[in-house]
Parts: C-alpha cells; sequence; structure tokens
C-alpha cells in the first residue's frame, strides 16, 4: 500500500495541540499560584475578594476548556493510537494498488482502491459501543465524562455523512463523466473497544477487522485500468504500479 501524507497539515496540527496542552496547564498552575499567593498578591482584602474568585474562576474554566480541547486534538495528532497511526498499521500489507491519503484536503482518511473510494471516519473510544435505532450509545460514568481523556463519542455516522458528500462532489466536479463507487467506513481504532450495532447504514469496524473486510465481504470489484488512473489523478494519489498501469 502506497500512503501520502500532508506533513505540513500534520505538523500544524500536533503543533496546536501542543500549545493548547501547554496553555491549559498553564492557566491551572496561574490559578494555583494566585490561589496560594492571594494575600501577598492583595486579593483577599475586604474590598476585592469578588475579584479573587472571579480571576480563580475564569483561570479554573479556561483551563478546563483548553484541557479538553487540546486532550482532543492530542488523542488524533500526539498520541501512539492516534487514527493515522492505527489505519497505517492496521492496512499494512495490503498492495501497492492502495492507496491512502491521510490529511490531504477532501476528507482525513481516505483510501484509493483498484474498486473505488473508501473514505473512513475514525473514532479511539474504549469499553462497550452501542448503535441502536440510528442512535449511539457508550457507557461512561459522569467523572470520566467530564474529566477522562477520550473525545466524545459524538454521531460518526452523520459526520461520515458529511465527508462522504465532500469527497462525492469532488468526484462529480473531476470526473463527471465516470461513476466511481464511493463508500465510508467507521473504525473504532481502540483495542479495548466492544461494539454493539444493529441495522447501521455503514460498516462500523474494529481497526483489527478492516483489512479483512477489505479483502473479503467488503471487497469492490476492479475498475478499469484507465478509469483507477483518471481517479487516482482526480485525488492526487500516487500512479499505479507500472504491471497494472500496462
Amino acid at each position: 500500500m502506497r500512503i501520502v501524507i500532508d506533513e505540513r497539515k500534520y505538523k500544524r496540527r500536533a503543533l496546536l495541540s501542543r500549545v493548547l496542552l501547554i496553555s491549559s496547564i498553564s492557566l491551572l498552575l496561574l490559578g494555583l499560584v494566585i490561589t496560594l499567593f492571594a494575600p501577598q498578591l492583595g486579593l483577599l482584602t475586604p474590598g476585592n475578594t469578588w475579584l479573587f474568585f472571579a480571576l480563580y474562576t475564569l483561570l479554573l474554566m479556561g483551563g478546563f476548556v483548553l484541557s479538553r480541547i487540546g486532550m482532543h486534538f492530542g488523542n488524533r495528532y500526539l498520541s501512539p493510537s492516534r487514527p493515522d497511526a492505527v489505519l497505517r498499521e492496521s492496512l499494512k500489507g495490503l498492495d501497492r494498488k492502495y492507496a491512502l491519503l491521510i490529511f490531504q484536503g477532501l476528507t482525513d482518511y481516505l483510501l484509493v482502491e483498484p474498486g473505488g473510494v473508501t473514505v473512513f471516519v475514525v473514532r479511539n473510544q474504549d469499553g462497550k459501543i452501542a448503535y441502536r435505532d440510528g442512535k449511539w450509545r457508550r457507557r461512561e460514568s459522569l467523572l470520566r465524562y467530564w474529566f477522562g481523556r477520550d473525545e466524545p463519542l459524538g454521531d460518526p455516522i452523520e459526520d461520515l455523512k458529511e465527508e462522504l458528500a465532500r469527497v462525492n462532489q469532488a468526484l462529480n466536479e473531476k470526473l463527471p463523466d465516470l461513476k466511481i463507487p464511493l463508500r465510508g467506513v467507521v473504525v473504532f481504532s481502540h483495542p479495548k473497544v466492544v461494539l454493539d450495532v444493529e441495522a447501521s447504514p455503514f460498516p462500523v469496524l474494529r481497526a483489527e477487522d478492516l483489512k479483512d473486510y477489505l479483502r473479503g465481504q467488503g471487497r469492490l470489484k476492479d475498475l478499469p485500468t484507465s478509469i483507477q488512473r483518471k481517479l487516482r489523478e482526480a485525488l492526487g494519489a500516487p500512479e499505479l504500479p507500472r504491471a497494472e498501469a500496462a
């Protein structure tokens, strides 16, 4: 499998993650300093006690919000189990007719296959996750919801629909005379996730099962070589290996 990644975009997002995390820690530490040294700073005099509590609350809330945002970006761009790293490992072994495009503009994770295009939406939550009657549910405590490192589960199906709409529009603009098979897959990357999914409009898989799905049940019929070349050119994917382009 060929991999194309926008390194500049990845580095920008990784840097933003670090800045947010450092900023959140700085605000929380500043709140601690103000609490410990409030009398020396003149913040606990009878006339301005309100200023101390207002400033402390502002720093606490600011630090908490930035930490949540920072952890969200950190999980995606700094963690060893970040989505792009998990997809690379999960899809390792696919031949060079496949190309994984990461952070290439249309969507973060897109696989160009011999038979079409697959868009991935990746989640990294663990535990039991269920999908029933169009709704996602995850069993977790309130404490973990507010203070855990995981990003909110949200609605992967709706996110995937939006990603597919963007890719479909681009394909229609660049290849208006061709009908390219386009599909989406929701991927859960955490090794301890337990999925309980019924009647989902898109496949919902663990990362470890993704390659078997693409090679087996989810394998698309190969497009003619000439169309594969046009598709790859339109999406900025590497050219077919020479044996395939002959």
